[in-house]
């Protein structure tokens, strides 16, 4: 049962509860064992906004179809725009526009990366992929925030910092839950937001794990 919309690899949490997030401009791309042959672990992969850089954002396209036709990669991403840490604004807006356009294009959801951008993220999906699945992941944002993607049509993830406002207004139909790279593990994570939401938290999986299908094609 996928629970784990995005987590970062490491032993733990490749029990096939997690999708995977890789991305094309991590040093260790090439040699991750997650994409030889015959691996089944769900992953989402994409150019991270940290990564983009002149040179990267000529590349992006051509080096990201091959890696996203295998049946493993579920999901785009992360992808994004961050100002604090990410590259020159007009390369990142750049490179996230071509990543939306090839989750539009291979029917796969987007995971997104913002960091103090959500104004350019709104925009893009609003003008040009406005039906598309776009999920915000590690959302820490308020609830006038929170509120403001949903009537956009975003689906929210929350890890290991999040607002409870935020949380326990989400729709039970727009709301994940990742690890991303906390050390905590996503049962403990489960555990607090059923509180929060006033469920069970095997109930709270149960619901997420069908909003994580109705949204990837996965049948391994």
């Amino acid at each position: 049962m996928l629970i784990d919309l995005h987590a970062h690899p490491s032993p733990a949490k490749q029990d096939g509860r997690a999708i995977i997030s890789l991305s094309i401009g991590d040093e260790d791309f090439l040699s991750s064992p997650l994409l030889k042959e015959g691996s089944t672990i769900p992953l989402s992969i994409g150019l991270h906004p940290w990564h983009v850089d002149e040179e990267r954002t000529a590349q992006a396209c051509p080096d990201l179809i091959p890696w996203l036709s295998l049946p493993q990669v579920v999901a785009v991403g992360e992808a994004g725009i961050d100002r604090l840490h990410g590259g020159q604004m007009e390369l990142q807006l750049e490179v996230f526009e071509m990543q939306a356009r090839l989750a539009a294009e291979m029917k796969k959801p987007l995971i997104v990366h913002c960091v103090k951008a959500f104004d350019e993220v709104i925009r893009l999906h609003k003008t040009r992929f406005p039906h598309e699945p776009w999920v915000i992941h590690a959302f820490r944002g308020k609830p006038e925030q929170a509120r403001q993607l949903l009537r956009e049509g975003f689906f929210l993830s929350f890890g290991e910092h999040f607002n409870d406002e935020a949380l326990r207004l989400c729709p039970t139909d727009r709301l994940m839950m990742e690890s991303d790279e906390s050390t905590i593990g996503i049962d403990t994570l489960y555990a607090r937001a059923a509180i929060l939401r006033g469920i069970g938290a095997e109930e709270l999986k149960e619901q997420v794990s069908k909003n994580i299908k109705s949204l990837i094609k996965y049948d391994q």
